[in-house]
């Protein structure tokens, strides 16, 4: 009997990686193009375009879901569903995916007032202030991270590291992942719309990297994962470090600097204990 890596190896490479690219890709922006012709035009969808925008967030998730059972069959499924289950770890790492993301922030907030950047109004976000924990669920749920991040870290990440060496498998991916929003960018009602699209591939690759440590460093944990991306996309609001509420592109751009230098540490660590004998 094959080792359980091996096995688990060989599986991934039978599942057909361009062609979960292509599905995700394709159903993802086929449900967001009512919106991009709604842009600036007199048509009128029938439904919200947080519903669509929701719809089409999932589609990483329910590819990986069917293409795993279609090709590797239940078990892998519900090894793949079991991930999100991993509860287990360090409560270091549940403070580390919580807090880190908006330790940095907050940095990349005070390296922009020292260089004489205007201070966002934090009171302008009002009592939703007291509603932060509330929104971390609903993002964690309806926000990205259950949506995404069974496809993009459970199932296109370690068909990558069967295939390329790190940290090459975790930016790609972070293209890839960056790339499946773009017609988010144009829609005026996306989370993104604001965001500088290049800027975002820039804090993809980063926070690929950072999120596969995660993964790894947690016990391949599903839930610590979508934990994180939920710590991202949620502090983004109240810490109010996009240019509608700074003026500016620079607390995002210190954020992206910060962002890689904490994965440069992250590859660097890695690779001294993956050579020990090294000094």
């Amino acid at each position: 009997m094959l080792p359980t890596g091996v096995r688990k190896a060989e599986a991934i490479l039978h599942i057909p990686l361009t062609t979960y690219v292509l599905m995700t890709f394709g159903s993802a922006w086929f449900v967001w193009l009512p919106l991009l012709a709604a842009e600036g035009t007199d048509l009128v969808l029938p439904v919200p375009p947080a519903v669509l925008i929701v719809l089409g967030s999932f589609a990483p998730t329910l590819t990986a879901l069917y293409l795993t059972w279609r090709y590797v069959g239940r078990a892998e499924l519900r090894r793949l569903l079991g991930r999100a289950l991993v509860w287990r770890v360090s409560p270091t790492w549940y403070v580390l995916v919580i807090a880190g993301p908006a330790l940095v922030m907050l940095l990349a907030l005070g390296g922009h007032l020292l260089l004489g950047g205007t201070a966002p109004n934090f009171i302008a976000y009002g009592a939703r202030w007291f509603l932060v924990a509330v929104n971390f669920v609903f993002v964690l749920l309806i926000g990205g991270p259950l949506g995404e991040e069974f496809g993009w870290r459970g199932f296109v990440l370690p068909a990558l590291e069967a295939r390329f060496h790190p940290p090459w498998d975790s930016l790609i991916l972070g293209v890839i992942w960056a790339v499946w929003h773009l017609p988010l960018f144009f829609i005026s009602s996306a989370a993104q719309h604001n965001f500088p699209f290049m800027l975002y591939v820039l804090s993809a690759m980063p926070l690929s990297i950072l999120i596969t440590w995660v993964y790894h460093g947690s016990g391949n944990s599903l839930l610590l994962v979508m934990l994180f991306h939920a710590a991202i996309n949620t502090w983004y609001g109240p810490l109010r470090i996009g240019p509608e509420a700074t003026g500016s592109t620079r607390p995002l751009a210190l954020t992206v600097v910060l962002t890689w230098a904490a994965a440069l540490l992250v590859v660097r660590r890695s690779r001294k204990n993956s050579h020990p004998h090294r000094p």
